[in-house]
């Protein structure tokens, strides 16, 4: 797996659609077509990976905090 990132990125494109983990055969082609970069996998962490943890923890406070109340 490698992770790339799109280098003509707009200021309104979520994180998820220019910051990408692909197979080596697919990353190789996409950077040789000349859209995509390499980047390293801690940026896709700092921006997606860890994004999606948090949002699953609070969406489950929220279902045990409404459990309690009924």
């Amino acid at each position: 797996m490698k992770t790339i990132m799109k280098i003509e990125v707009e200021e309104t494109e979520p994180a998820s659609s220019y910051i990408r983990r692909v197979n080596d055969l697919s990353a190789i082609k996409l950077v040789k077509e000349g859209a995509w970069q390499y980047t390293s996998k801690s940026l896709w962490k700092e921006k997606i990976r860890d994004i999606k943890k948090e949002e699953t923890t609070s969406k489950s406070k929220k279902k045990k905090n409404s459990k309690e109340k009924t």
